[in-house]
């Protein structure tokens, strides 16, 4: 027993499920950033740029929000030309040589051309 008391981080090896799940859960959020407040201005641009891709058929850059849990989530990057808007599902097609992607309008942070 006195051995124990002695070396007090030796004796506590063992840890519960919950704590196990929990600390793995914070680590996991540890690269996680909150979704960002996109100004009006900067929205109504964005908007203009996707637009104007369209009509002209020229490549831009977009930036994106993807969320993973509970309004956290990484920013996603890509280019392209978008060939597609689809103003029900509030979304546009973004195509490149490579890949197509479908990004909501909602999601979107900023364009570049």
């Amino acid at each position: 027993m006195g051995r124990k008391l002695d070396d007090l981080f030796g004796s506590m090896r063992m840890i519960l499920p919950e704590h196990k799940t929990e600390i793995q859960r914070m680590n996991e959020d540890r690269g996680l950033e909150p979704r960002p407040d996109v100004d009006d201005a900067d929205f109504d641009e964005a908007c203009f740029r996707i637009y104007d891709s369209t009509l002209y058929d020229y490549a831009i850059t977009v930036k994106w929000f993807r969320e993973v849990r509970r309004g956290l989530g990484v920013f996603e990057t890509d280019w392209g030309v978008v060939k597609e808007i689809d103003a029900r599902g509030r979304r546009f097609r973004l195509v490149c040589d490579w890949d197509a992607k479908w990004i909501r309008i909602e999601d979107v942070v900023s364009v570049t051309k």
